[in-house]
C-alpha cells in the first residue's frame, strides 16, 4: 500500500474513533460533547443546541468557562474540565498526553501542515520507546523546553491522537530539526523540517 492510501486510511480509521474521546476540541462530536453541550448550557456558559457537534458556539462556550476559572482560554475541554462542569464523560488514558503533545507540536509546527505535525508528535512518542530519552511523553517534552500554553488548533489535537496511537509516518525516527542545512545523510527533508 502507498503513503497516500495509508495515510487516507489512518484518516478514515481515526477520524471516526476519535469523536467519542472525552478531550474535546473543535471538530469532535458525539455523545460525550452533547453531554459537554448540556453541562454548558446547565451552567450557564452555552445556550445552543444540544446536538452533540463542537461547534464554534461550542468553543466560545468553553472559552468563557476556562476565562472565569482562571484556566488558559484555548478552548480545547479537558476531562477534568468536563467534570467540573458536570459532563458524564468518559475518560480514555490518552487525553491529558494527547493535550500536551498537541500544543507541543502546535508551538513548535505553527503553520505547518498535518504531515509535519503528525511527524513530530510521532517523534516524541518514538522518544519514549527509547532508551536515550526519558520515559513518558510529557517528561520526553519537558526535556525538549516544555509545551508552553497556546491555543491547539483541531489538526494537531488530532496529530497528537494519531501519533499516540501509533502512526508514524517516517517511521522510528527520534530527531528533528527547523531549516537544518545540510540536512543528515538518511534523513527525510519534509517543509521545513528534517526528520532523522
Amino acid at each position: 500500500m502507498g503513503m497516500k492510501k495509508f495515510f487516507i486510511t489512518v484518516f478514515l480509521i481515526f477520524g471516526l474513533c476519535l469523536p467519542s474521546r472525552a478531550l474535546f476540541y473543535p471538530g469532535a462530536g458525539g455523545e460525550d460533547v452533547r453531554r459537554l453541550q448540556r453541562a454548558l448550557y446547565k451552567n450557564g456558559y452555552y445556550g445552543g443546541a444540544w446536538d452533540g457537534v463542537y461547534s464554534e458556539e461550542v468553543l466560545s462556550a468553553v472559552r468563557e468557562y476556562q476565562r472565569r476559572n482562571g484556566i488558559y482560554p484555548d478552548g480545547i475541554c479537558s476531562y477534568a474540565d468536563a467534570k467540573a462542569l458536570g459532563a458524564e464523560v468518559k475518560y480514555n488514558g490518552l487525553d491529558e498526553k494527547a493535550a500536551v503533545l498537541a500544543r507541543f507540536a502546535a508551538n513548535v509546527c505553527g503553520k505547518s501542515d498535518y504531515l509535519t505535525k503528525l511527524a513530530v508528535c510521532s517523534v516524541i512518542v518514538n522518544r519514549v520507546s527509547s532508551p536515550l530519552f526519558p520515559d513518558g511523553v510529557v517528561c520526553v517534552i519537558n526535556a525538549e523546553g516544555g509545551a508552553p500554553p497556546c491555543e491547539i488548533p483541531p489538526d494537531c489535537m488530532r496529530a497528537a491522537y494519531e501519533a499516540l496511537l501509533g502512526a508514524s509516518p517516517y517511521g522510528d525516527i527520534l530527531y528533528f530539526e527547523k531549516n537544518k542545512n545540510p540536512a543528515p545523510p538518511c534523513s527525510v527533508r519534509h517543509g521545513e523540517f528534517v526528520f532523522y
